[in-house]
């Protein structure tokens, strides 16, 4: 639970909310459900203008497109990297993103850094590979979305879920909190000290609950 709740901005098509998206290169959505991000994720491409570019590594967005539950998106490009093919991978996208306005979807950053659970520098690894990405989205003012499952360490500081890591920090980035209330999302932009500035209420897709 967060600290504060201002009051609510109802967003029926997603007009405001993309806009703040869009407002930065970087932006992180926190979540404790992964089937309320992969349905609020899917939401956000359905809407956007622009094509998508899907790494998923949890593979939770796939299995719903495996099972016709969510239809995909001509306009998107769906990965399911292993650490082997990340690198490739990563190329591709990096071209791609440097042509044209794109959305890139990293789901999730706790899937990212399970490929190097065994790798001492694997914060490093995994900060390297996304400030790498944001230079090349700023320049085509592409954005960026990573989702992370997370939780609040004693109250105080929010860390990735089961690795404890702790979460991406800087100043050039949104960051959301995400959370469920009866059959919407509601998405909260913190501030620096994790207090939420705004709130946005969304319909949630029924079809996935």
């Amino acid at each position: 639970m967060l600290d504060k709740s201002p009051e609510l901005d109802f967003d029926q098509n997603l007009s405001d909310f993309i806009k703040i998206l869009e407002s930065n290169t970087l932006n992180l959505i926190m979540h404790s459900d992964p089937f309320l991000k992969t349905s609020f994720l899917n939401k956000i491409i359905l809407t956007t203008n622009h094509p998508v570019i899907y790494l998923d590594f949890d593979l939770l967005f796939s299995g719903y497109v495996t099972s016709n539950t969510i239809t995909k998106s001509k306009e998107m490009i769906l990965y399911q990297p292993n650490r082997n093919k990340l690198l490739e991978i990563i190329k591709t996208i990096l071209v791609e993103i440097s042509k044209k306005k794109s959305m890139l979807i990293i789901d999730s950053l706790n899937g990212l850094f399970n490929l190097y659970h065994e790798n001492k520098d694997a914060g490093r690894l995994v900060n390297s590979y996304i400030m790498l990405f944001c230079s090349i989205a700023k320049n085509s003012n592409s954005c960026i979305l990573i989702s992370g499952l997370t939780r609040k360490k004693n109250n105080e500081n929010w860390i990735l879920s089961i690795t404890g890591r702790h979460i991406i920090e800087t100043k050039q980035m949104n960051t959301i909190w995400l959370e469920r209330k009866n059959s919407s999302f509601i998405a909260n932009i913190l501030d620096e000290k994790t207090i939420p500035k705004k709130s946005y209420k969304i319909p949630l897709q029924s079809e996935l609950f």
